[in-house]
C-alpha cells in the first residue's frame, strides 16, 4: 500500500504531510516524558521486526499479493502512541533507504500505515475484547484478528479516498477514478486483511512461546547474568534472533509464490492503466532480486530500523526507572 511518487495530486500529498505532522506532534507531546528506558529495546525490536515482515508478500490470487502492515500488532503490544512512533520510523526508513513509497507521498503513507492502521487496530481490539472475554485465549485471538483485519481495510479505504480526491481535483491527471479505486482497493485489501489477521495472531502466539517477556513487558523478566551473557540471554535478543530466523525461512516462499505479483495498490493502478513513475530520489539500498540479496537487505534494514527507533525514543524519553 506504499503510494509512489507521481500518483497523487501535489495538493493532496501536501495535505497528507500536514495531517501526519500534526498527529505526530500531538503524539510526541503526549509520549515524550513517559518513555521508559527499559521499554526502548522492546519497541525498537518490534519496529525492526515489522520492517522485515513487510518485505515478505503473500499471494491472494489472480497475480495479486499482500504483505503485513503490522499497525494493529504494534498498537496492541505497546499502545497506540508508541506504535505510531515505531511505525513512523519503519515508513521513513522504507522510503529514504529502500525507495519503498515516494518521498512526496511519504506523508500519506505514514498517515495511512503509521497512524490510521495502528489506531484502528487498537480501537477495534479494545471494542471486541470485552465481548469475547468469556472465551479466554480464543477470545483474545478473535479480538486481535478483528483489529488486524480492520486496520488494513480502513487504511486501504483511506488510500482509496485519497486516490479519488486526487483524481477529482486534477480532472483525472492524478489519482484513480473512484469507479476503479474504491472497489479495487477494498476488494483486494479485504482479502489481504484476512492474511494480516492470521499472521498477527500467529506472531503473537509465536512470540509468547519464544520470548513471552516481549508481551508481558521487561519488568516481569528476571535476568541475573551480566555483560554480554546478560544481553544474549535477554528477551529482546531472543526475539531479534527469532525474527531474523523466521524471515530467512519465509523468504523462499516469497520468491516461489509472490515475487512476481503486484500488491493491492499496484494491482489497482494496473486496473486503471496507471504506471509507476521514476522516484524523485534514488534510494541507496534495494530489497534485492534474489534470496541472499533480500536476506542481506532485510538484516541491514532490521538493524537500521532498530537503531533509528531506539535513538528516536531515547531522545524523546526523560523518565529513568
Amino acid at each position: 500500500m506504499h503510494i509512489p511518487d507521481g500518483l497523487m495530486h501535489p495538493l493532496v500529498a501536501a495535505l497528507g504531510w500536514v495531517e501526519f505532522l500534526i498527529v505526530l506532534a500531538v503524539v510526541l507531546a503526549i509520549t515524550g516524558k513517559k518513555i521508559r528506558d527499559k521499554n526502548l529495546p522492546r519497541v525498537a525490536i518490534l519496529s525492526a521486526g515489522i520492517f522485515v515482515a513487510q518485505m515478505v508478500n503473500f499471494p491472494i490470487g489472480g497475480g495479486t499479493t499482500g504483505h503485513l502492515i503490522g499497525g494493529a500488532l504494534f498498537a496492541v503490544l505497546v499502545g497506540p502512541a508508541l506504535a505510531i512512533l515505531g511505525m513512523t520510523v519503519v515508513i521513513l526508513i522504507q522510503a529514504l533507504m529502500f525507495g519503498d513509497g515516494g518521498i512526496t507521498a511519504l506523508g500519506l503513507n505514514a498517515l495511512n500505515m503509521a497512524i490510521i492502521a495502528p489506531l484502528t487496530g487498537w480501537g477495534v481490539f479494545n471494542l471486541i475484547r470485552p465481548l469475547t472475554s468469556r472465551m479466554q485465549k480464543t477470545g483474545e485471538g478473535v479480538a486481535l484478528a478483528s483489529g488486524a483485519w480492520a486496520s488494513v481495510f480502513v487504511a486501504a479505504a483511506a488510500c482509496a479516498a485519497e486516490l479519488t480526491v486526487s483524481y477529482a481535483v486534477s480532472s483525472g491527471e492524478y489519482g484513480i477514478a473512484p469507479t476503479i479505486s474504491i472497489p479495487s482497493m477494498l476488494a483486494y485489501h479485504a482479502v489481504i486483511a484476512a492474511g494480516e489477521a492470521a499472521i498477527t495472531v500467529g506472531i503473537v502466539a509465536y512470540v509468547m512461546n519464544v520470548s513471552p517477556e516481549m508481551i508481558r513487558g521487561p519488568e516481569q523478566a528476571i535476568v541475573t547474568r551480566r555483560g554480554l551473557a546478560r544481553a544474549f540471554a535477554s528477551a529482546n535478543f531472543r526475539a531479534a534472533v527469532a525474527i531474523i530466523v523466521v524471515f530467512a525461512l519465509a523468504l523462499p516462499f516469497y520468491f516461489l509464490y509472490a515475487s512476481e505479483g503486484a500488491d493491492g495498490l499496484e494491482q489497482t493502478m494496473a486496473d486503471a492503466g496507471k504506471g509507476e513513475e521514476e522516484p524523485i530520489v534514488a534510494a541507496p539500498f534495494s530489497y534485492g532480486q534474489d534470496y541472499f540479496g533480500a536476506l542481506f537487505a532485510g538484516i541491514i534494514g532490521f538493524l537500521i530500523v532498530a537503531l533509528a527507533a531506539s535513538a528516536l525514543l531515547r531522545a524523546l524519553g526523560t523518565e529513568r526507572t
